[in-house]
Parts: structure tokens; C-alpha cells; sequence
């Protein structure tokens, strides 16, 4: 009886489920229309490039549209238009960088758009046309198995391994699990997010036929997850696993296209952790409230709360991209948290973020005043050598657990103090990064509740 009742509770949650994803997918996907509107765009787009190839005689091999809004697996009002201009590999990489710019920024300015010149690799054009966001870039045209010039030299294989085993079920698949991880804000493999990217998602999914599949994979994943395509035995001979190139990231995805590569490098061990844990909750208590702004709801419960002693040093932010500065906040921080940290102040939470403007570097304490007196741990009574030397420092020492111990007074007996010598340049054993110097700095204190 107890099985059967028990099987019947799974077969409900089974549908409960079923139905959440078709009401999410009515949502999520784009309509014939909006998907005919992009393509019209995109068809537009690359008829300019190829006028200007003709017109200036370039050595252009093919123009091609990639990416998510080319396999059909973008989402609702996603306005992407990635296009990528193919040269032969006996172009140089300058003439490559030059020729690309240039056939970049005419085609946007024909149509009226605007750009800003983007780098990656190296230099493309970044536009706005309408509605629609345009990235034209160049690379080397590379057949599967030969050797990358640049790394975008990669994203038309991809297209291309994927444009030939993406159905329509399997797109509507992707489409779903790029809305799951977008509300919980692990979409994206940029620096500021360090999450699942859109190929990363894609090929998920072609391993695992459904979104469910995977969440149901991911209850028993553990750290150095590795996933194998089977299309990778197909596309090489005699590839043998043990052979293939070790990584050290919590997810291990091996990319069809460069088996040296790992898809998943990106993703952070954290928000793996997220990943695993959220589809864990979703397929215990299915809701459709994990596809709609999940992170910020749980934002919210986390931040009705009493609080610490918060405070932020803001930065004036350098003409620099997310790429550089994300890093450069989080080295920056990293290293002044172990400041705080030998000096006895107790960290709740800390985080970096970025405007056009301004660098924020924020931290709630949970210590944040201590008294002047302060406990130094010495060596043990049988260490000679070193026992002069803690002798000669310290004055006011006594023995516990045959070990010295001594009475002093500390630098700083509040947490504003540290930052106000840090701002001021009085601290020299902090790892300052080029784009991101605390020196340029504003202390702001927040209030200490609510």
C-alpha cells in the first residue's frame, strides 16, 4: 500500500512539473514573428558585410550568424545578433583585426546604428541597430581538430556541431534550463557572474535530452563532475579518456570542438554548489516561482534581518571592462580582508560590484570593536631560540599549556580606523591592483540595522 501511494505521489509531481515547464516555456520562448523580425535583421546585416567585402576585394571566406539567436535556442526578447567574418589562415592577425574593425563599423553606421569597438581576443565592433544588439566579429576559418589562431576561432564549430544535433524539442530543453539558471543568476560565463554560458547550456542539454534528465543527474553530482559528449568518439578516433587533459574545476565539461578546453572553466565552485542545491529544492517542492527572479526573492528573506556594522569603500572606476575590473575588485579585496582578519575583526559577508561610475567594495562585520587590550600567542617554553625573541617584544607575558602568551594593545580598535589608513596609503602589505586603488577611495558607513 505504502508503495503505491508512494508511486502515485511521484507520478503527480511527475505532471506538477510537466505542467510548470509548458507554462514556463509559453513565457521563455520567442514568438514566429519576433524570430522572423531577428532573422530579417540578421539577413540584412550580413548582406552589407558581403557589399563591403566586394567593394574593397577583401579576403573574406564566409559570414556567418552564430550563437543562440542562430539555433534557435534564445530566449524571449533576447536581441543578441552575433555575426562572425571567417578569413583563411594565411591572413595576417592585423590585417584580420583591421580589415574586421572596418567592415564592422561601416555596416553599423549604413544602418544607422551605434558602436563602440569591444575586445576579446582581440578588437570587434559592438553595435546597436533598433532593438538589437550586434556583435560583429573576425576570426580564422578552422576545420575540427586543427589548431585555434584565436580563441573565437572555436564559436563557428561550435555553431556548427550543434546546428546539426539541436532539434526543436532539444532547443525548447535548452531554452528551459537557461530560464532556471537565469532566475537564480548563474546564466552568464563573464567574469562578474561566473556562471553556466549559453553553449554551456546547449550542450547539457544534447548530453542529457531534457532539462529534467540533467536535474535529475545533478541530485548526485560531486566536486570535478566530469561529462563526456558521446559525439565526441564520433567526431575522433581513438580518443582514449585517460589520456585526455586534467582540470581542476568543480565541473569538467570537455568541448567537442577542443578537447583541451573545458566549457565549464568559468563557473565557480560556489555557484556549482547553487546549482546542484536549487535543483535539488525544485524537483522536492516544484513551483514556477524558480523561473521568475528566484535570486532576487531569496535576496530579499536574506536581507530582512538585523545587520552588522556595514560599510563601503567606493572607488572611482577606471575606463576599463568588466573582465579587468571584476577580477582587480575581488584580488583587491581578497587581500585587504586578511588585513582585517589579522587584526582580529570578524567578517559576515563581503562583495564587490560595479557601476559605470564606481567600484564598491562592501562589508558587513560581525566584530567590528574590540578593546585596546589584545592576546599575542607565543612559542612553547621548550623553543629557546625563539622564546628570547618573543621575550624581547613583549613585556607582559605569562605561560598556559606551556606556551608564552602576552598582554598588548592593538592598533586599531575599530574597523573605520583600519580603512582610514588604508584610504590614506598607510598600509603597505596590501596586493593593490593597476585599475582598482583604494588610495582614490571613499569610506561610506551604512546604517548598523534594518
Amino acid at each position: 500500500m505504502k508503495i503505491v501511494i508512494s508511486m502515485e505521489m511521484e507520478d503527480n509531481k511527475l505532471k506538477n512539473i510537466e505542467n510548470i515547464l509548458k507554462e514556463v516555456l509559453k513565457n521563455i520562448k520567442p514568438s514566429k514573428e519576433e524570430m522572423e523580425r531577428l532573422q530579417k535583421m540578421a539577413n540584412t546585416i550580413i548582406k552589407e558585410i558581403w557589399n563591403i567585402v566586394k567593394e574593397n576585394n577583401y579576403p573574406v571566406l564566409d559570414v556567418l550568424l552564430v550563437g543562440s539567436s542562430a539555433r534557435n535556442t534564445n530566449l524571449k526578447d533576447d536581441y543578441d545578433i552575433d555575426i562572425f567574418i571567417l578569413f583563411d589562415k594565411k591572413v595576417s592577425e592585423d590585417e584580420l583585426e583591421s580589415i574586421g574593425l572596418d567592415i564592422g563599423v561601416k555596416v553599423i553606421e549604413k544602418l544607422n546604428g551605434f558602436y563602440e569597438i569591444n575586445y576579446a581576443s582581440h578588437p570587434y565592433v559592438k553595435g546597436k541597430v533598433d532593438r538589437y544588439d550586434v556583435d560583429i566579429v573576425p576570426c580564422y576559418k578552422i576545420n575540427f581538430g586543427e589548431k585555434i589562431i584565436s580563441a573565437v576561432d572555436r564559436t563557428p564549430l561550435h555553431h556548427k556541431f550543434l546546428k546539426d544535433r539541436l532539434n526543436e524539442k532539444l532547443c525548447d530543453e535548452v531554452r528551459l534550463l537557461k530560464a532556471f539558471l537565469k532566475s537564480l543568476g548563474l546564466y552568464g560565463s563573464d567574469v562578474k557572474t561566473k556562471g553556466f554560458s549559453g553553449y554551456l547550456c546547449e550542450l547539457l542539454i544534447l548530453h542529457y535530452k531534457s532539462f529534467i534528465n540533467l536535474l535529475k543527474d545533478v541530485q548526485n553530482w560531486k566536486l570535478k563532475k566530469i561529462i563526456i559528449l558521446d559525439d565526441i568518439f564520433k567526431l575522433y578516433e581513438n580518443v582514449d579518456i585517460k589520456n585526455l587533459k586534467k582540470f581542476d574545476n568543480s565541473l569538467v565539461v570537455y568541448d567537442p570542438v577542443d578537447l583541451n578546453r573545458n566549457v565549464a572553466s568559468p563557473l565557480s565552485k560556489e555557484n556549482y554548489c547553487k546549482f546542484i542545491f536549487y535543483s535539488q529544492r525544485f524537483l522536492k517542492n516544484p513551483s514556477i516561482e524558480f523561473f521568475k527572479d528566484y535570486k532576487e526573492k531569496i535576496n530579499k528573506i536574506l536581507e530582512d534581518r538585523e545587520h552588522g556594522y556595514r560599510l563601503v569603500l567606493k572607488i572611482p572606476r577606471k575606463d576599463v571592462v568588466d573582465d579587468i575590473i571584476y577580477p582587480q575588485m575581488e584580488k583587491l579585496q581578497k587581500s585587504i580582508n586578511k588585513i582585517i582578519a589579522k587584526n582580529e575583526f570578524v567578517i559576515l559577508e563581503s562583495k564587490c560590484f560595479a557601476d559605470d561610475n564606481y567600484c564598491y567594495l562592501y562589508w558587513e562585520f560581525l566584530v567590528y570593536k574590540l578593546p585596546k587590550v589584545a592576546l599575542r600567542e607565543g612559542p612553547e617554553i621548550f623553543k629557546k631560540e625563539r622564546v628570547e625573541k618573543f621575550l624581547k617584544k613583549y613585556e607582559k607575558v605569562f605561560i598556559k599549556n606551556c606556551k608564552l602568551f602576552a598582554y598588548t594593545e592593538r592598533k586599531y580598535c575599530h574597523i573605520i580606523d583600519l580603512f582610514k589608513d588604508i584610504v590614506n596609503g598607510n598600509l603597505q602589505n596590501i596586493s593593490i591592483p593597476k585599475y582598482v586603488d583604494p588610495k582614490k577611495g571613499e569610506i561610506e558607513e551604512l546604517s548598523n540595522y534594518g
